[in-house]
């Protein structure tokens, strides 16, 4: 009995170890399965790509719709339409079984089967022979976008006939109908095009599930599309399916959603922006066509404008015109489109743009016989002369000038006289400015330079860096010049003297739009110079704030606070009667403070060109606009871009000031 007890005890422990050993071993087993499919979920990347080229699994992917664009109201700007795209998946079939497939998907999208092989991209061309492959096997490649509806019947319907091909949905971008601040705005192109043309995507050439681009996928080239590529873009999903021999889908295994990307809130005002535009494409035709008299300018084609608030730095309206329709991009562009749009597709407020020469009999040759946007201030500039000369004591507030009407600055060369042959008599610093006396400033310049000889010309240039002249402003956008400083070349290679007494009534030196909009804020702010703000806000797709864009200061000049008041006082009588812009802002409740400027330009094979030049900020007791217009060749500054800054601030005044009152 007692041993009986015994071997059954044994037997029920034997039985324990085995169960416990059993245990274990499924324990490992289930271990190891779920590292083996954690492996697949996160590192078999490789492997996944192994099994698209060599079996019947495919990873279809799924395109991120981009951002939309608002302006700062929340008015669509840019948004996206989804289109039907066919896509290839390719297959395991021979060469010939490949080309046949080409040559059905020719016929059935009506496409040359040229074209159709080189989309397919499997090492063949039209006539079965072996080309180098741009991409691995397991790409999808597209064929063809914005299929019609008999197009995607065709492809679904006879799938036996089309193996390998796939219809996806794609976002394709939408432009507004209008011209709204296209070139601000930008454009976006295919990844394919973009990598080969800009540095930012040549080394962005990574695996589509690695965050990878495709080679279809849009994106930005140029303005806030190209600045802001990264918030735009969303993350790209995919679907991993199973297809069998003739491509046709089996079993969705995996999918992954895509993540649209985030959405911009200009700074822009849409009403503001629109009625700029229209209004300086109507003022431009007056000054060609029906200006009386010496106010008639039959080459002012083109004109530049930035409205920047003086305390934030947020820009309001931005014009470079002539401009083109955006949806030009989402067609073929053909080479006759681009001849054209070398004319109008740069900004010319933040870079050189060239003379509107698209209407004449030689293009080519016209353009060059006009100045770009990037041109001489002229007398805009007096008010930076005035405020360097009071900071470094050359002058007081109250010191006088008697205004010779013609000032020698150095013997055998040619004086300096006022416009007009003017002679304003007894001068100060605000007279002056609000008369625009040449000689007044000249006599500034050349007294500075003979007291400091060349160590004047870096001082000046320190001066004028400090209100974003001759330096970038840090506006947000591709390609921004920051002007040219001849007379650092002139002072260099010629003479000092002269380099110092042509920069000081501003005709040796050429500046941006956007660097004169933001030099007159900072006047406006009293040295505080504000980075330029085209984004407000970025908000995710569900509308969810992801980052709100703060004002931001640049900078604070090294002039005192206190010689502002004069050189301000000086551009307030610019507005008033006696002064060169007292024709303008009569309708405003306050007074404007404004800096006419008519720059002389030599241009080769054609003489002297008059521009039209005009910066001006409101209200002049408290400053929230600032503005700064260019016309070339539009003549004097108060009747070629002074009415387009009228509007400009007219408008803000409508859409930004009435509300408060």
């Amino acid at each position: 009995m007692l041993k009986l007890q015994r071997r059954m005890v044994g037997e029920k422990e034997m039985t324990f170890h085995r169960l416990h050993v059993l245990w274990i071993i499924v324990f490992l087993l289930f271990v190891a399965l779920l590292l083996r499919l954690s492996w697949v979920q996160l590192g078999g990347g490789d492997k996944y790509h192994k099994l698209a080229a060599e079996n019947n699994f495919k990873q279809i992917p799924v395109v991120a719709p981009r951002g939309n664009i608002y302006d700062r109201n929340g008015k669509l700007l840019v948004g996206s339409q989804t289109l039907y795209t066919a896509i290839y998946l390719e297959t395991d079939e021979s060469a010939e079984a490949k080309l046949a497939t080409a040559k059905k998907l020719a016929k059935a999208l009506d496409m040359p089967l040229s074209e159709v092989m080189k989309n397919m991209d499997v090492g063949l061309d039209s006539k079965g022979n072996q080309v180098p492959r741009k991409q691995p096997p397991y790409y999808p490649k597209k064929i063809k976008d914005r299929l019609t509806k008999k197009e995607v019947a065709r492809l679904s319907e006879n799938t036996a006939d089309y193996k390998g091909v796939n219809v996806i949905l794609e976002p394709l971008r939408e432009y507004r109908d209008d011209t709204f601040a296209v070139q601000t705005i930008g454009y976006v192109r295919q990844f394919q095009g973009a990598k080969t043309a800009l540095e930012k995507y040549k080394k962005a050439q990574k695996e589509p599930d690695e965050g990878g681009y495709l080679d279809w996928e849009q994106v930005g080239m140029d303005g806030i599309e190209y600045s802001y590529q990264d918030q735009l873009r969303g993350h790209n999903g995919y679907r991993l399916v199973r297809v069998n021999s003739s491509g046709k889908l089996v079993e969705v295994i995996k999918q992954v959603n895509p993540k649209p990307g985030n959405s911009l809130y200009m700074t822009l005002d849409e009403k503001m922006q629109l009625e700029g535009e229209r209004f300086t494409e109507k003022h431009l035709e007056y000054l060609r066509n029906r200006a009386p008299g010496r106010d008639r300018s039959p080459y002012a084609r083109n004109a530049y404008a930035v409205a920047m608030e003086v305390k934030t730095g947020r820009i309001r309206s931005m014009i470079s015109y002539p401009d083109y329709d955006p949806d030009i991009w989402n067609g073929a562009v053909t080479a006759d489109d681009y001849k054209k749009l070398t004319y109008t597709i740069r900004n010319g407020t933040i870079t050189e743009a060239p003379y509107d020469a698209r209407y004449a009999s030689d293009p080519e040759k016209e353009y060059r016989r006009h100045p770009l946007s990037v041109l001489p201030l002229g007398s805009t500039f007096k008010p930076m002369t005035a405020l360097m000369a009071l900071d470094k004591g050359l002058i007081s507030p109250y010191t006088t000038f008697r205004d010779p009407g013609t000032f020698y600055y150095a013997p055998a060369t040619p004086p300096i006289r006022n416009s007009g042959g003017h002679n304003y008599g007894i001068l100060n610093a605000k007279k002056a400015l609000a008369k625009s006396a040449n000689t007044f400033f000249t006599w500034i310049g050349s007294r500075w330079y003979r007291q400091e000889g060349k160590k004047s010309i870096k001082e000046f240039q320190k001066y004028t860096h400090e209100f974003g002249l001759g330096v970038r402003t840090g506006v947000p956008l591709k390609g921004e010049a920051d002007g040219t400083e001849d007379y650092v070349s002139i002072a260099d290679n010629f003479s000092g003297l002269s380099g110092m007494v042509l920069a000081s009534f501003g005709q040796a030196q050429r500046y941006t739009a956007m660097q004169l909009a933001q030099f007159t804020a900072t006047v406006a702010n009293d040295g505080k110079r504000m980075r330029p703000q085209l984004v407000e806000k970025v908000k995710n797709h569900t509308s969810k704030q992801v980052k709100d864009i703060k004002p931001e200061v640049l900078n604070h000049s090294s002039i005192d606070k206190r010689y502002f008041q004069t050189a301000q006082a000086g551009m307030k009588a610019v507005t008033q009667p006696g002064g060169t812009a007292s024709h303008l802002f009569k309708n405003l409740p306050f007074q404007v403070a404004a800096k006419t400027g008519t720059s002389e330009q030599d241009i080769p094979g054609r003489g002297r060109v008059e521009n039209s030049v005009f910066i001006a900020y409101a209200p002049a007791d408290d400053p929230e606009i600032a503005v700064a217009v260019i016309v070339p060749e539009g003549g004097y500054g108060g009747r070629g871009a002074g009415p387009i800054a009228e509007n400009l601030i007219t408008n803000y005044y409508e859409r930004f000031m009435k509300k408060k009152q």
